[in-house]
């Protein structure tokens, strides 16, 4: 199986960003009367992007202190 690799703080608060955008745009789309087929709600977008801003703060925190991240990969021992 393929792990995936753990995202860094930056990167999270930089996804959540293009999630509110993208959460926003749907909205304001939806007020006008257009609405993109399949999209995920608005709500559904900002409740993600609350999720990977609150890890990526998370992150930066624990880093800041010294702590280990938690949310890294741990090795596999054979």
């Amino acid at each position: 199986m393929v792990q995936t690799k753990k995202k860094s703080p930056s990167g999270l608060l930089s996804e959540a960003g293009k999630k509110t955008m993208r959460a926003v745009g749907d909205a304001a789309k939806r007020v006008v009367g257009k609405k993109r087929p399949g999209a995920k709600s608005p709500g559904g977008n900002l409740s993600e992007a609350a999720k990977k801003a609150g890890r990526g703060v998370m992150g930066a925190a624990r880093k800041v202190v010294g702590k280990r991240p938690s949310r890294a990969r741990k090795s596999k021992s054979r």
